[in-house]
């Protein structure tokens, strides 16, 4: 009995290792009659199997609804975008997976933000808590790859290979000169000294209390990154800034340096592998190469679906559900892929509180925020599903400002250490265009009943009534957020007023500012509702929204031209010149016949290099 449990553990526990048949298994081999011994060690000839994980591409908490008509005519959008929490759950899965090995090829462009990346590390953490020896291949790692590659047990580096470390850095276009030049006024009220998103309008350079704001925000994000690096290389935190300092290895150094464990050559993660263990025949099994069917196209169908969109199905079994907020909070009444559109996201959050079977909700942000009206609209909203049903709210990568208003419900609120949130402060904004005009020889007659009527007219800036009368807008949807802020947290005005005024957190300071609740992926989140509403461990999940119909989001543009077509100009200005959402946002009011007058917007700015 001893032995044949003996035998049992070494075919399991050392599958890279020549079969080893014990002494029992040896007599049976040597018995003429023992035909199923002869099977048994045919079998464990077969190659170890070892899971292969190959990310690649974009992935997005919810990959992206529909598709966008703007971003294909400008030549954007083709990129593939993989549904992120499908990717964690097969690396979770693994740790039931076949084999003892898992090998993550780390070798091709992929794209995680600061905190898919501590959901990435938790996910590698559990199955390496299940026994299984976990390899990364890199080539040529930036800090998101390496970082992947920093939770496995060991790091297989390519000969040429190149590992670049730096620590995050933030980068500011600055318009004020340029408007002087080309003769562009841009009118901008506010409150919050810290509101980074309309210094580029106002100054010829950062000012230098946001810069430091900006810095200590930037230093708090890079410690939970150096923390995550050196708790995978059994570093010290001081060891890895240091690295940071260096920034740039090559293999050798890496070796040397303790970021890698061995080179190998550049032929592939597989090689690599077999090239480490001494094997020449492994069996991988690629766990995210799984090709969908085919469907044959019909046209009759496809024109039923234009014209006649199908409904969300209704939920039919007790479920836990995530509900997805990401891009830009806008005002509007049709869903815009990349945009949180108050009409469609209200009816959205009004329908998961009617449906008896949604038992709880888990509510993932993503934005930098937006229109302050939309913002408002979406709050109630969730105000209203909080009263009826367990809800907490996810942070991911960006929560800030109108996304942080959203979350102004009174519910637990969870953030990545690196989530980039607060931002409390509002603004708005009008460029006049009038010197610019008169140089190129443009002139606008206005026929009106009063002066009033030209008042978002675009060759004049605002009087200085006029600016009053709009400071008075914004203080009054300020007083609002911080109202709400207080309410939602438990805080006097005071304490509010004493952290908001535009500023910018990171996770952790959000956590020590006690804008949030506590560091936390979105499993901890789903775990929260679920004890709370008394689902059990085997809890169904269902994510929403649901992915729209390619055909249906083309229909639903192409049929409202003015749409898309003035979302292409906005494009073009500012994204292909990068000067970031704050122009984008002016740019609509100024194109919009009721124009949103008052923003909670994150600076482009943040987002992480």
């Amino acid at each position: 009995m001893m032995r044949s449990l003996f035998r049992t553990a070494l075919l399991g526990a050392a599958a890279l290792h020549a079969p080893v048949l014990s002494q029992e298994t040896a007599e049976e081999a040597t018995s003429p009659t023992s035909a199923p011994a002869v099977a048994v060690a045919e079998e464990a000839k077969a190659p170890p199997t070892v899971a292969l994980v190959r990310p690649s591409g974009q992935y997005a908490d919810l990959a992206e609804q529909g598709a966008d008509l703007t971003a294909l005519l400008l030549g954007g959008g083709g990129g593939k975008v993989h549904a992120f929490y499908d990717f964690v759950a097969k690396i979770a899965a693994l740790r039931e997976a076949p084999g003892e090995h898992v090998l993550f090829d780390l070798s091709r462009p992929f794209g995680l933000n600061t905190a898919q990346l501590a959901e990435v590390e938790r996910a590698i953490a559990e199955v390496r808590a299940a026994g299984k020896h976990t390899w990364a291949y890199v080539e040529g790692a930036d800090l998101g790859t390496y970082q992947v590659a920093a939770a496995c047990d060991r790091i297989l580096i390519a000969d040429l290979g190149v590992i670049d470390l730096p620590a995050p850095a933030m980068a500011v276009t600055f318009l004020k000169d340029a408007f002087d030049v080309l003769g562009i006024h841009m009118d901008v009220i506010r409150c919050g000294d810290f509101k980074g998103a309309v210094e580029p309008f106002l100054y010829s350079q950062m000012s230098d209390h946001l810069r430091a704001h900006y810095t200590a925000m930037l230093e708090s994000i890079n410690n939970s990154i150096v923390e995550r690096i050196a708790r995978g290389r059994k570093m010290s935190a001081t060891q890895v800034r240091t690295l940071q300092a260096q920034r740039m290895f090559t293999a050798e150094q890496a070796v040397e340096c303790g970021l890698a464990d061995e080179i190998v050559p550049w032929r592939g993660a597989e090689h690599a592998f077999e090239a480490a263990t001494h094997r020449s025949e492994v069996a991988f099994d690629d766990v995210l190469s799984g090709k969908k069917e085919r469907k044959s196209v019909n046209l009759m169908a496809m024109l039923s679906q234009m014209f006649n969109p199908k409904k969300a199905a209704e939920i039919e079994e007790p479920t836990l559900v995530v509900l997805h907020l990401s891009g830009d909070i806008v005002d509007g009444a049709q869903p815009t892929p990349g945009s949180i559109v108050s009409g469609p996201t209200v009816a959205a959050i009004d329908a998961l509180k009617q449906q008896e079977n949604v038992k709880g909700v888990v509510v993932r942000i993503n934005s930098p925020g937006g229109s302050a009206t939309a913002s408002e609209a979406i709050l109630l909203a969730l105000r209203d599903l909080a009263a009826a049903k367990p809800v907490v709210v996810s942070m991911g990568r960006v929560a800030g400002s109108g996304g942080y208003y959203i979350t102004c419900f009174g519910r637990p609120i969870l953030a990545e250490a690196a989530t980039i949130t607060g931002s409390i402060g509002v603004f708005g904004a009008k460029p006049s265009l009038g010197a610019l005009m008169r140089r190129i020889g443009v002139h606008q007659d206005m026929v009106a009943l009063d002066a009033s009527a030209g008042m978002m007219s675009i060759d004049r800036p605002w009087t200085d009534a006029e600016k009053q009368r709009m400071q008075g807008f914004v203080d009054k949807v300020y007083d609002v957020f911080v109202g709400h802020v207080a309410r939602s947290r438990g805080m006097t005005t005071g304490e509010v007023l004493a952290i908001a005024g535009g500023r910018v957190y990171s996770g952790l300071q959000a956590v020590e500012n006690g804008l949030v609740d506590r560091i936390g992926g979105l499993e901890d989140a789903i775990a929260m509702v679920a004890k709370e509403a008394d689902l059990g461990e085997d809890v169904t999940v269902q994510h929403v929204p649901q992915p729209r119909d390619f055909f249906e989001t083309i229909a639903q543009q192409m049929f409202d031209v003015s749409v898309w077509f003035q979302d292409a100009r906005q494009r073009v200005i500012a994204r292909r010149l990068d000067l970031g959402p704050a122009l984008r946002i002016v740019l609509d009011g100024l194109q919009g016949e009721r124009p949103t007058l008052v923003w909670a917007m994150v600076p482009d700015a943040l987002t992480l290099r």
